[in-house]
């Protein structure tokens, strides 16, 4: 009798245990890490106020891609940092801000559609855009691997 309570309760406990696992994953496809994708637009956002745009470049995938309005592919760390660095030449660094979030993805790879802001470093706003991130995971660490942006305008004068 003691054998069947036994083996009862631990049938009992397996059959909780796989009820619990099979409702927690049950809710769907996993929520895209919008937390580490936030960190590394921040990262991102800091290297532009400090003007280094080699450490911007760092943030891209070996084979990463800037889409820019009007222009062509520039793709590579190299390649994305003398964009940057050309683009802002002779320029004191702005800032950016990242707003209007939606993530899709899984823990490998995530798109990102947001607005930024980008402002001098006096604060006037200059461009106010949308973009489309693709954030691709590699080495434990998230990268980004194309990033197509436009504008929504030209910014109206204060």
């Amino acid at each position: 009798m003691h054998q069947i309570r036994l083996r009862a309760a631990i049938f009992a406990a397996c059959f909780s245990l796989f009820t619990f696992a099979t409702s927690a994953t049950a809710g769907g496809p996993p929520r895209p890490p919008s937390a580490a994708i936030k960190a590394e637009n921040a990262r991102w956002a800091d290297a532009f106020a400090r003007g280094d745009y080699e450490a911007i470049g760092r943030l891209y995938t070996k084979d990463g891609s800037l889409l820019p309005p009007g222009g062509d592919r520039i793709t590579g760390a190299r390649a994305i940092a003398e964009y940057f660095t050309k683009g802002y030449a002779g320029s004191q660094p702005g800032t950016v801000s990242f707003s209007n979030y939606e993530f899709y993805g899984n823990d490998q790879m995530v798109t990102e559609v947001s607005d930024a802001e980008v402002r001098d470093h006096d604060g006037k706003l200059q461009i106010r855009g949308k973009q489309i991130l693709i954030f691709l995971k590699q080495g434990g660490v998230w990268k980004l691997h194309r990033d197509l942006w436009n504008d929504y305008g030209p910014v109206k004068s204060d």
